[in-house]
């Protein structure tokens, strides 16, 4: 308790900056009002009335955010090493003085060097940041970030493999010397799956009973089950590691020296990627429906999955058939 009596006189006994700061006691105030006054006075000059010391730099910020929730997210340490080289160039500020002109500025000069997409992507790390300690009751104060609007971005081309391609690719997987490669490559054609999902597949999640896998541990966190042939059942467990749980050996490079030897020109940053986007595009072109792919590629946001859509044969086709004027009599 901050302020409490003692004896005919009222105590101040305030611990500044959390468990393990600087504690301040003073005694004989007459009322309690008196040692509630002072109790502010005391915190007014530690706290900049936003729960946080003035002197308090931004990296300090950031490293309290870690120890309070970042540290329990998937990708903690890739947050938490991206943040902090924000900060680091931005100069790390006090967080008193930190607004969003200083981080405007430094976008600004951050466009010269990057994408608008990872200026985007600094742009919502750090306003995360002000916002979970304001959950938290950390941090009192208004977000400095929370009026920054991050820019538009011009939606990506999503390349993807033709069946000759493919045919290809799967050639030059076969003539890896990692045994593995050609099978984690055909995992995720038929199913979509992240290179990483398919690579890291435990057994105990191949069921091979019913002909599918399940995969954990995805990059949104929710697990989903998706139908593989027999086939390829019979190929995972003819080429995987008989006694160890993990299924595969890593095989991305593997993979990379595939595709090089292919001569395949795949899009900029779409290595592994384009399996996926490949899986997506030829489900649509067969007739699939975007709200099942939507379920088979683990997409929370259905917009994710929309660009997908075009790619269905009768996509506008059915905008003549299904128009609410096509049966009238007119």
């Amino acid at each position: 308790m901050a302020v409490r009596k003692e004896g005919k006189g009222w105590v101040v006994d305030v611990t500044l900056g959390g468990r393990g700061g600087q504690r301040v006691r003073e005694f004989g105030y007459k009322t309690s009002s008196l040692a509630k006054a002072r109790e502010k006075e005391i915190k007014d000059e530690f706290y900049n009335g936003k729960g946080i010391k003035k002197s308090e730099s931004l990296k300090d910020f950031v490293m309290r955010w870690y120890e309070c929730h970042g540290k329990l997210l998937k990708d903690h340490r890739t947050r938490l090493n991206r943040t902090l080289a924000i900060v680091d160039r931005l100069g790390n500020p006090s967080v008193y003085r930190f607004s969003a002109v200083q981080f405007s500025d430094y976008r600004t000069q951050r466009l010269a060097e990057v994408s608008v997409s990872t200026v985007n992507h600094e742009t919502r790390y750090l306003r995360a940041v002000f916002n979970e300690m304001k959950r938290l009751g950390q941090y009192q104060g208004d977000n400095p970030l929370s009026l920054v609007r991050t820019f538009k971005e011009k939606q990506r081309e999503l390349g993807f493999l033709t069946s000759d391609q493919i045919k290809i690719l799967l050639d030059s997987c076969a003539k890896s010397t990692n045994n593995h490669t050609l099978v984690v490559t055909k995992l995720c054609l038929a199913t979509g799956a992240r290179w990483g999902e398919a690579n890291s597949l435990k057994r105990q999640y191949l069921n091979v009973r019913n002909n599918r896998v399940r995969y954990v541990d995805t990059k949104n966190g929710s697990n989903r089950t998706v139908p593989i042939s027999k086939e390829l059942v019979e190929e995972i467990l003819e080429v995987s590691h008989p006694t160890s749980n993990d299924l595969f050996s890593s095989c991305r490079s593997a993979f990379r020296a595939a595709v090089k030897r292919s001569g395949l020109q795949l899009p900029e940053g779409q290595l592994t990627h384009i399996l996926r986007h490949s899986f997506a595009s030829h489900f649509m072109m067969n007739g699939g429906d975007i709200l099942t792919l939507q379920k088979i590629l683990g997409h929370t946001d259905l917009k994710m999955t929309m660009r997908y859509s075009h790619m269905s044969p009768d996509y506008l086709e059915r905008v003549i058939s299904l128009n609410p004027i096509n049966n009238l009599e007119i």
